[in-house]
Formats: structure tokens, C-alpha cells, sequence
């Protein structure tokens, strides 16, 4: 691939490789200007699910204007019928990394970092998609001098995200087809209705599974763990949140980040209490 031009993008050299796929460093060919492309391996190139679930990373990040979303260049298919995607070239670590460096984040930081993601998010929702599988790999940190502390969150991966309706810049009829009652994300992450499966998904789901973020952040740890994936959903939909101070007595004892989005005896969408994490009293510090 090296060397290659895909779409109006020269490949110069791998960075980064997944169990579906290479990323590669490209530039412009006219402007010069950076990018990377993500190219899907041979072999899922056959499998119609996940093309179409490839493509609907594109269009979804497309469809949502915010500096805090991964900006989206280009898509389509090499000669070879390989699925690729030009998009902003990031510098920096995900989320996943910095908080594995850091360990337990100050209050600030982390609600800091909360903020940016809920502006992103609420970016997206404004243009109809859910992204249903936030999670500390899915969120990057890069430098820029003009965000708050000099950390700019960025949310990735928009593979299985949800378009309600007809976002901004996607058609009627291009969203990916999946059977109802399917299981769809990361179990730790995931709240009550999701882990049931249900397709009655809206924008709280993606603000629970940014207060289990938070709540990891602050704790070292995620509000649930257990003994494999199904018993992790059942702690979603049955058990209630712990409390920051369980784990934590400098934390508040009155409070947890992540409230359930539905009632554990409920198939359908309940009370919501929204993530309003306190601005934080002092900006935080650069990723490195």
C-alpha cells in the first residue's frame, strides 16, 4: 500500500493495525495536507455486515460538525473492492492509555474531559446519531492550545453507531440493517436497555456510558466487573450503581456519575437522570 494513492489520498506508511483492519499515514496529493486512512483487511471486505458497518462509521462522524468528533475526509472502495476511510490525522493517545498511565484522574480532569465528550455527544444527537459503544478507546486526547487545558477530547469509532431518522448529510434507507434484539457494544459500558437488547435506544444510553467512563476515571475502575459479559449486563440492569466514596472516601458520598437510563423491571425507556458533572475549579493539565 505504500505509496499508493487511495481516493485523492497518497499513502506514506502504516501506524497502526486492528484484527479488521490497517491505518496508514497519508497526505493530500494536491494540498499536502494530512490524514489517515483506514483500509479494511481483504477478508471482511466479503462480509456485507461489516462493510456496511465500516461505511457507517463514515457516514455517521460525517454527518456531525464538532471539533470534538473525528472529522471525516473521504470513503469508498480501492480497485481491489477493499473498504477505506480518509480522515483526520490524529497525535496524541486514547483515553484508555493516558487514564492506564495516570492512574485514578483529579476530579477537575476527569470532569473536564466528561464535558468535552457530552458537547461532542450532544453535537451528535443534535444530527440524529447515537453512538452506542463509547468507551476509553473510543476517545482520544490530543493537544490543542485552544481547548481547556490544552486537551482536546475526540470521540472515534462510529461502526454501530444508530441514525435516528434522517441526520445531517445521510439519506433515508442508508442505515445498517441488524435484528432487533441484537446485542450491539461493550458490556461495561452499556446501560440497563442496551444490555437487554432492546432496539428502543435513544441519546441516554450514550450519557450512561459516559458516566461509567467517569466513574472509572475517578475510580480507577468501572462500576461494574464481573466474571464475563453476561454477568456484567445483568449488574447493569439489576444492581444499582455504587457510589463514588465505595471506592473512593475523598469522593462525594452522595453521589455516583452513572444513574440508570431505564427501570431494571421495564423493557422500555424510564426515568433519566442526565450527567451533569460540576465545571472544573481549575483547568487541567496536557497529556504529557
Amino acid at each position: 500500500m505504500i505509496g499508493r494513492v487511495v481516493g485523492k489520498y497518497k499513502i506514506l506508511d502504516q501506524i497502526a493495525e486492528g484484527g479488521m483492519g490497517l491505518v496508514y499515514r497519508a497526505e493530500h496529493v494536491v494540498l499536502g495536507s494530512p490524514a489517515a486512512v483506514k483500509v479494511l483487511l481483504p477478508q471482511f471486505t466479503r462480509d456485507a455486515v461489516v462493510v456496511d458497518r465500516f461505511f457507517q462509521e463514515a457516514k455517521a462522524a460525517s454527518a456531525i460538525r464538532h471539533a470534538g468528533i473525528v472529522e471525516v475526509f473521504d470513503y469508498g472502495r480501492l480497485p481491489s473492492g477493499q473498504a477505506f476511510i480518509a480522515m483526520e490525522l490524529l497525535r496524541g493517545e486514547d483515553l484508555a492509555g493516558f487514564a492506564a498511565r495516570h492512574g485514578k484522574l483529579a476530579p477537575s480532569l476527569a470532569a473536564q474531559i466528561a464535558m468535552q465528550m457530552l458537547s461532542a455527544l450532544d453535537a451528535a444527537h443534535m444530527a440524529g446519531v447515537i453512538h452506542r459503544d463509547l468507551k476509553p478507546d473510543n476517545i482520544y486526547l490530543v493537544r490543542d492550545a485552544g481547548a481547556p487545558g490544552a486537551i482536546r477530547v475526540k470521540i472515534l469509532d462510529f461502526g454501530i453507531a444508530k441514525l435516528i431518522g434522517d441526520p445531517l448529510g445521510a439519506r433515508r434507507g442508508s442505515r445498517p440493517k441488524t435484528k432487533g434484539g441484537s446485542i450491539l457494544g461493550t458490556p461495561t459500558y452499556m446501560a440497563p436497555e442496551q444490555c437487554r437488547g432492546g432496539a428502543l435506544l435513544d441519546a441516554r444510553a450514550d450519557l450512561y456510558a459516559v458516566g461509567c467512563i467517569l466513574f472509572e476515571l475517578l475510580t480507577g475502575r468501572p462500576p461494574f466487573v464481573g466474571g464475563g459479559d453476561g454477568e456484567i449486563m445483568a449488574m447493569h440492569i439489576y444492581e444499582p450503581p455504587p457510589r463514588l466514596s465505595n471506592l473512593d472516601r475523598n469522593l462525594p458520598s452522595n453521589s455516583t456519575p452513572c444513574s440508570p437510563s431505564s427501570s431494571p423491571r421495564s423493557p422500555t425507556i424510564g426515568s433519566h437522570r442526565p450527567l451533569t458533572p460540576s465545571p472544573p475549579s481549575s483547568a487541567p493539565g496536557s497529556s504529557r
